[in-house]
């Protein structure tokens, strides 16, 4: 298993690298800086020869520099690339065949917007393998409050079983949000309380099997809480107030943060998490 680190030198990266390191002890680094270009991306960037040696070196200046910070005996590899970040990101994340990649979180304030312009974004929606996007400096060793938002769905049951294998020691909390679904909606949009118990029957009855299932085949605890109203804010609202450390969120693929669980769930629960967000995305098998 290999770590791809998304690293230019800021401050959330260097939140990514500790957690990185923090998360996946055992595991070997890659980390990567994408040169960005200067100008249009069609030519050379508007660097002259000289320039874009001068701005490789320095990015692998940077790498060794950020490498100082790592147990000199975990195996750490540098690449530095020229071109769009999330593009040259997920490129070596392919080539490489790493397992897991992490990048930062510029945060919550104003627009949201991600490390690099939208590149976290990019990175998440487009990644083959999980994605953890970090938004603060790690407390050090693994979360100990893993919250993951469940709807019975096939990819958010591939991201309880992540946060069960991946923190072992952890406290793991299921959070079901009820909302009543379109359908079950009356022209008035009241809803069809008949119609609506019957959803929620069904779908409580689904869940629970799936969670019955997850905490046989882990043979640990698992604890679930009910929220009700708009599932996102709901979910960033308990994960506040819960104060978890860490959430593990599931992905239907790599066609648009949108079309993660529950519509654009997803999407607001990493931009508005108040935590760091791993998204996993759904088997392919």
């Amino acid at each position: 298993m290999s770590i791809l680190v998304a690293y230019d030198g800021s401050d959330q990266s260097e939140y990514a690298l500790q957690t990185a390191v923090d998360s996946f002890p055992d595991q070997p680094l890659l980390l990567v800086y994408v040169v960005k270009p200067v100008g249009n991306y069609t030519d050379a960037a508007g660097y002259t020869r000289a320039q874009y040696r001068q701005e490789f070196d320095r990015a692998e200046s940077m790498l060794e520099t950020a490498s100082e910070s790592i147990p000199a005996d975990r195996p750490v590899e540098h690449v530095v690339r020229h071109g769009r970040p999330a593009h040259e990101i997920l490129r070596v994340a392919a080539d490489r065949g790493v397992d897991h990649v992490v990048v930062g979180s510029r945060g919550r304030d104003g627009a949201k917007r991600l490390l690099l312009g939208s590149v976290a974004e990019a990175v998440a929606r487009r990644a083959s393998v999980p994605v953890t996007v970090v938004r603060h400096p790690p407390a050090g060793g693994s979360p100990e409050r893993v919250l993951v938002p469940f709807d019975g769905s096939d990819p958010a049951t591939a991201a309880l079983e992540y946060a069960l294998g991946q923190y072992p020691d952890a406290e793991i909390t299921v959070v079901y949000a009820v909302y009543p679904p379109p359908e079950v909606t009356g022209a008035d949009d009241d809803p069809v309380s008949g119609s609506l118990e019957n959803w929620v029957d069904r779908l409580d009855e689904h869940t629970t099997d799936l969670l019955e299932q997850a905490e046989s085949r882990a043979a640990r605890p698992i604890d679930v809480e009910t929220v009700s109203g708009d599932p996102a804010p709901a979910i960033v609202d308990y994960a506040e107030t819960a104060a978890v450390d860490h959430i593990v969120i599931g992905s239907h693929g790599r066609d648009g943060l949108s079309r993660l669980i529950m519509g654009s769930v997803a999407e607001t629960v990493v931009r508005r998490a108040p935590t760091s967000v791993t998204v996993v995305r759904e088997s392919d098998d």
